[in-house]
């Protein structure tokens, strides 16, 4: 192993969400941040940068774009040119322009639920409503989406007088961490495009997939991963987000990029990065982005096989607890729980009663399924990307705290 992903994590008085929103005592395996120190070649390359005291007003740099085509070609082995992509600076807020850009006040954006808790965040407070549609899970825990319910959802919501010109799409799953197959994105595409619909696909959990290996083709490198950019033939209603955040734990630099292979969908949403005076990655997180696409694939890869022990291991450990039942995901760090006959079993009504006593009473913080909207009710999600140690600790103290109930 090149890279020590067991080393101690020392994160508290940093600044830091994850650490310094709890305890000092609280074992933090909730937002999808992970514990693990960036990339030495990253570190090398900022550090210089810094060295450099000079940090006015920057100019995208073609080895920006470059790097961004390039892990595309490679890990996705999709064909794209520089104006497709449309630097960002981060994930949510994107999406939020996607939806002012595609929307009016009022209008409905539907969404697949349970799912990631920004997207209904940018549809309420843009003002616009939420059309829930809701997947349910399969006996092994893996979402499935129906178009009957996809339809049924888009028309109640006429019945009340919603439009809904837009919908989301997550992919990887967050939270279920469902890696949809080839045939299951053509087909939610063809109901988009039979129901006049603009997609947002947030991808941004792209390079955390499971189900192939390592060194092989690019379709084994991304285990199955299809992303929708190679989707050609829906290309006039797609808007693909995502960027290197995810990959290489680049939250706090707020960077993001957009594939729009549309020049009509390019121009719909322009006026609206020109309307908010949006900027583009700051001269750290442009660096940064270019760095890890070009230099950090060996971090990624070894790291991939560390996440997918912590899963396996996590999902059986969990399983092991009366009133928890955690399976494998096809992809991202993030493990979801079914834990109905744990929040019996503790006295509590609901996920958020439960998850809210084992952080002050068992000391380890996770987060409530009910975040993610109602059909996540009675269930959790926990980040596994943490040392194996400091991980299996937090797990411990769930199962020591059910003992005791």
């Amino acid at each position: 192993m090149r890279y020590n992903f067991d080393a101690p994590v020392h994160r508290r008085g940093s600044g830091s969400d994850k650490w310094d929103s709890v305890a000092e005592d609280v074992i933090p395996l909730w937002v999808a941040d992970m514990d693990f120190a960036a990339p030495p070649e990253l570190t090398t390359v900022l550090s210089a940068r810094v060295s450099h005291p000079f940090y006015g007003y920057n100019q995208r740099r073609p080895e920006y774009f470059e790097a961004i085509l390039s892990w595309y070609r490679e890990q996705y082995g999709a064909s794209l040119v520089a104006a497709d992509i449309l630097p960002g600076s981060g994930t949510v807020l994107t999406l939020g322009m996607a939806v002012r850009a595609f929307t009016k006040p009022g209008d409905g954006v539907l969404i697949m639920t349970p799912v990631y808790a920004p997207f209904y965040r940018v549809v309420l407070e843009n003002h616009r409503k939420v059309v829930e549609a809701p997947m349910v899970p399969d006996a092994n825990g893996r979402f499935i989406f129906d178009r009957v319910v996809l339809e049924e959802s888009l028309d109640k919501a006429a019945a009340l007088g919603i439009t809904t010109p837009l919908v989301f799409f997550c992919s990887p799953h967050n939270p279920g961490g469902r890696v949809w197959a080839k045939p299951e994105i053509e087909a939610f595409l063809d109901f988009a495009r039979d129901r006049n619909l603009i997609v947002i696909a947030d991808e941004i959990h792209g390079d955390f997939v499971y189900a192939g290996g390592n060194g092989g083709s690019p379709e084994q490198e991304r285990g199955g991963f299809v992303s929708t950019v190679l989707c050609t033939d829906y290309a006039d209603r797609i808007l693909t987000v995502s960027g290197a955040n995810k990959s290489f734990n680049l939250g706090g630099l707020h960077v993001s990029h957009m594939i729009v292979r549309d020049q009509k969908l390019r121009s719909a949403i322009t006026p609206e990065l020109q309307a908010g005076f949006h900027r583009e990655p700051d001269v750290f997180a442009e660096l940064a982005v270019e760095t890890c696409y070009t230099q950090c694939k060996p971090w990624l890869m070894e790291l991939k096989p560390y996440l997918k022990q912590n899963l396996e291991e996590a999902a059986a450990f969990l399983s092991d607890i009366s009133g928890v039942k955690a399976w494998v995901p096809d992809g991202t760090y993030l493990l979801w729980a079914g834990i109905q006959g744990l929040i019996a079993r503790g006295g509590c009504k609901t996920d958020l009663e439960l998850v809210s006593r084992l952080e002050q009473e068992a000391k380890v913080k996770i987060t409530p399924g009910s975040l993610y909207g109602k059909a996540g009710a009675g269930y959790a999600r926990i980040n596994i990307a943490s040392p194996r140690k400091l991980l299996l600790e937090g797990l411990d103290r769930i199962r020591d705290w059910a003992k005791r109930r």
